[in-house]
């Protein structure tokens, strides 16, 4: 038995039968009673959502130490104006600011670039328009795969998932095609069409489409995504590119991951209101 025909007997099944009895990490969920020594001294993505009546925004800001920079915060909040911890009082600053855990900085300035100070609409969906196609992007599940789509260009139904802002289209399509060619250079089908803003991923070893989904649908990177890498980069001439389409699909889990605990977040905000 190779190890391609090992990854397949061997691959991990959906999320839904695998994580959905996982409990949340305790120290990625802020509590109102907790102590500042508790928070991680981990690099990650201090925030403060401010929501209007249709819209909200989310404050970032990159930090090496957590805790630290939590301690520095509470002290002088008046020193980190792009927070706009103030701008609703001086009381609860410190169960209005947030923090997201990431596995490397690189992922927090990512996530920092791409939403701080962005203004996004609590309600997609009724807001936007052929002129106006939003910011998310959506997954449609299929019979033989799955699609995502770039923009709102999809109707919605029991099949199709708000994924959030995720990233550059271009950037996207770029380390989709690189994925491609590495896992059918390895002898494994794929086939990965590029469409007007979205991207069918069918004709695939199922394992390999169940293990996509769970990158965008959950912010997952399971084991049998690493090993499916290595094996790759073990055939692999181009490992410049290897590595580059490893980081980008790691990024994007975190990019998930973090507007997961948005979405959380916001609905808590929402329904306290």
């Amino acid at each position: 038995m190779d190890d391609i025909e090992y990854l397949v007997n061997e691959t991990f099944k959906h999320f839904d039968q695998n994580f959905a009895h996982v409990e949340p990490r305790s120290e990625l969920m802020m509590k109102e009673d907790q102590d500042l020594t508790e928070f991680p001294n981990e690099a990650g993505v201090l925030y403060h959502i401010q929501k209007a009546t249709s819209v909200f925004v989310v404050r970032t800001m990159v930090s090496q130490n957590i805790r630290e920079d939590f301690h520095k915060i509470m002290d002088r909040p008046e020193d980190y104006p792009s927070l706009r911890l103030l701008e609703a009082g001086a009381e609860d600053i410190s169960g209005r600011l947030k923090f997201f855990l990431v596995e490397n900085p690189s992922q927090a300035e990512i996530i920092h670039d791409q939403i701080h100070n962005r203004r996004f609409p609590i309600h997609e969906e009724m807001m936007c328009n052929l002129s106006d196609p939003g910011f998310s992007w959506w997954l449609t599940k299929k019979e033989k795969g799955f699609q995502l789509a770039f923009t709102m260009s999809v109707a919605s139904d029991a099949n199709t998932v708000k994924l959030g802002p995720l990233g550059d289209r271009e950037l996207a399509l770029r380390n989709f095609q690189t994925l491609e060619e590495l896992v059918t250079s390895a002898g494994i089908e794929m086939n990965i069409q590029n469409e007007t803003n979205r991207v069918q991923f069918t004709d695939c070893e199922e394992f390999i489409l169940e293990e996509l989904k769970d990158v965008f649908e959950f912010g997952v990177v399971t084991d049998t995504m690493q090993d499916l890498f290595k094996i790759l980069g073990g055939q692999s001439a181009h490992q410049s590119s290897l590595q580059t389409t490893w980081f980008y699909f790691q990024e994007l889990a975190a990019m998930r991951r973090f507007w997961i605990q948005i979405q959380f977040d916001l609905n808590s905000v929402i329904e306290s209101a």
